[in-house]
């Protein structure tokens, strides 16, 4: 698949290879490198250049003739001044750093990413300037480099209970607030209205109550909320940018010295657990590369290893949010998707 996967970017001037995680995305542009003499390299953060760094040692490829770059710093080289520029995880190139790239477009330019953007400016920018033109999907490595995996999407109902105050003295429930928001954005079709509706379910009293209780049964396993608040109401250690342990509490999670770690984001690209089997999604957004980031995480397979994964998603029952987990969950096998009708 790595060959292949070259092979056919080198056919072109300007493509993009869409991998599933766990087969060796690195190492793809460790071999693409070796087809030029001056490379730049960007990459998002840190664990990503040391990916390449590491995958350079194991496999004898040197890295003499990169340069590497963060990608808020790309727009400060001259792109045609390389032979290839390599983008790692190009779905987190910025609209601003898509113009940068525009405005000096490379002699060749080649992305790496298991998530590709599927719609807004920066899918209109990839599929404009370097199209995905090799594809391997998760689906496609469950049991080889993925495990298997069933998927259950707990339906809860909203809070009918008055509880929210408003400005004007009274009190609504949380049922209520979501179904404001959701008919007068469809009325307006205000931005503002929909990051309300989005914050009103994510941030939903009856979604963090009932992940209280799943977790307090879930032995050991990843959590994803929405809040540092819900952090916090959850009462275990946390990974985000605010906990100042977030780095020993990760470190704690991975060598099991804790057994449950929550977060509000999707962990650094190239963290891998291996003996992960359970996950908590709080809120799916309608982004399946959202979805996939996450569930991954409890994906990591080990040779000989039949367990299966098991991924729990929190969803609000007759509201939005029903379309959200669905359009999260498109690229899944839906025979691995499974409903329960929880209690609040």
């Amino acid at each position: 698949m790595q060959r292949e996967a070259v092979e056919t970017l080198l056919k072109y001037s300007y493509a993009t290879a869409d991998i599933a995680m766990r087969l060796g995305k690195t190492k793809i542009g460790l071999e693409l490198s070796k087809n030029f003499k001056n490379i730049l390299v960007s990459y998002p953060n840190k664990s990503i250049k040391k990916s390449w760094e590491d995958d350079s040692e194991k496999f004898g490829i040197s890295l003499d003739n990169i340069i590497f770059t963060t990608h808020r710093s790309i727009g400060k080289h001259e792109l045609k001044s390389y032979d290839c520029v390599i983008i790692d995880e190009i779905d987190q190139i910025s609209e601003n750093q898509w113009t940068d790239i525009i405005l000096d477009l490379p002699n060749k330019m080649y992305g790496l990413t298991g998530t590709p953007p599927n719609k807004g400016q920066k899918a209109t920018n990839l599929y404009s300037y370097c199209p995905v033109v090799y594809s391997k999907k998760l689906e496609e490595t469950t049991g080889i480099t993925n495990k298997d995996y069933d998927i259950w999407v707990h339906k809860v109902r909203p809070s009918l209970q008055r509880d929210i105050l408003l400005k004007s003295g009274k009190l609504w429930s949380e049922a209520a607030q979501i179904e404001f928001y959701d008919k007068t954005y469809l009325k307006t079709k205000s931005f503002n209205l929909m990051i309300k509706l989005i914050q009103s379910i994510s941030r939903s009293k009856t979604k963090i109550q009932y992940v209280k209780k799943l977790a307090e049964k879930m032995k050991r396993g990843l959590i994803f909320v929405e809040t540092i608040e819900q952090c916090k109401e959850l009462g275990y250690p946390a990974y985000h940018t605010k906990e100042k342990d977030s780095e020993k509490n990760l470190e704690d999670f991975k060598s099991g010295k804790i057994d449950k770690l929550v977060t509000i984001n999707q962990l650094k690209a190239g963290i891998t657990f291996d003996d992960l089997y359970e996950v908590i999604i709080l809120h799916a957004y309608s982004s399946n590369n959202r979805a996939q980031q996450r569930i991954g995480r409890a994906l990591n397979l080990i040779e000989g290893d039949k367990k299966k994964a098991k991924i729990h998603v929190i969803c609000l029952e007759d509201t939005r949010d029903e379309k959200w987990v669905k359009a999260g969950l498109e690229d899944f096998d839906t025979t691995k998707i499974h409903y329960f009708y929880g209690k609040n």
